[in-house]
């Protein structure tokens, strides 16, 4: 990424980088954070030359997160995230810091823990709101499909390995040019059913980190049929006990393989004992997934927007 000025308000920030796993992972182990938008390697995904960036800092042991990014009126700073742990009076600082680099009033918070949002609820400059709720599964249901409960992915499952030739291999590089080639496909179809482009960034930055960061934070999985790569999943550990399911593509026109792809790598993750796989993003057939593979908990996600000075 080139090089963004960390000068004036943005003086002491530095956009994230690998080499802050460490120290990151152990705030939110701290914090006890589930959210999904804690898991370090979408922070990283947000670094995106002149566009947008993750800048973090340190304060009172706490991890501060801030969002840098390139609008239509201009650049703009807000918090990504809390501090981590939650520390009250580093929040108002930091939403200072953001105000002065937006020159006014605006700075918000845009994802915050179910864990920490009764802390900002209290705040009386803020106005806290929920944002989306989050899936929450627990891998280790997955591994006989009993019950009718998991009947649609028994069914699902059952049909893809009818499939001539299914294999399921670990991610690595040397499959990047066809999840690319699989990805490009996959957003060509997206956007003429839904008008959008359905997060394929973040598959290509998820696809980019692969293999460069330890594989218990980002590990990959890749499913062939008869030969061709149909479908590729990332994800990993948020913090001890947790992962996260970060993303996941398929080809559309191979039925029950979202469902075969999904319930092969929550397997893969059976030493967590939950696994945070996001919202719906109000899609109706993301969401008949989700449901299908029976949730042990959704997880509330919160937004802040400023009422009065910090």
């Amino acid at each position: 990424m080139k090089a963004l000025e960390t000068t004036g308000a943005l003086a002491g920030l530095k956009v994230a980088h690998i080499d802050d796993l460490d120290r990151y992972k152990a705030a939110v182990e701290r914090g006890r954070q589930t959210g999904w938008g804690y898991y370090f390697p979408y922070l990283l995904s947000v670094n995106r030359p002149d566009r947008s960036a993750t800048l973090m800092s340190e304060e009172e042991g706490s991890i501060c997160v801030f969002r840098w990014r390139v609008e239509e009126t201009g650049e703009r700073l807000d918090l990504h995230l809390p501090p981590i742990p939650m520390n009250a009076p580093v929040l108002r600082r930091c939403l200072e810091r953001a105000n002065d680099f937006n020159r006014g009033f605006s700075a918000r918070i845009l994802r915050i823990d179910a864990a920490d949002a009764p802390v900002l609820t209290g705040l009386p400059y803020l106005r806290v709101r929920e944002r989306r709720q989050q899936y929450l599964f627990a891998p280790s249901t997955y591994e006989n499909l009993t019950g009718t409960n998991l009947r649609t992915i028994r069914r699902h499952v059952a049909r893809v390995e009818q499939l001539p030739d299914v294999h399921v291999a670990p991610y690595s590089p040397s499959h990047a040019g066809e999840c690319m080639e699989l990805l490009s496909r996959w957003k060509k179809t997206h956007r003429e059913m839904h008008g959008t482009a359905g997060g394929t960034g973040a598959s290509r930055r998820a696809i980019e980190l692969a293999g460069r960061l330890p594989a218990r934070d980002l590990c990959g999985e890749v499913v062939f049929v008869d030969g061709r790569l149909a479908a590729f999943v990332f994800g990993g550990e948020i913090r001890p006990g947790l992962a996260c399911a970060f993303d996941r593509k398929c080809d559309s026109e191979i039925r029950g393989l979202s469902y075969f792809q999904f319930r092969s790598f929550l397997l893969g993750l059976r030493d967590f004992e939950r696994v945070n796989d996001g919202s719906d993003a109000k899609r109706t057939g993301l969401r008949q997934l989700k449901d299908s593979f029976r949730p042990v908990e959704m997880h509330a996600e919160f937004r802040a927007e400023q009422i009065s000075p910090p």
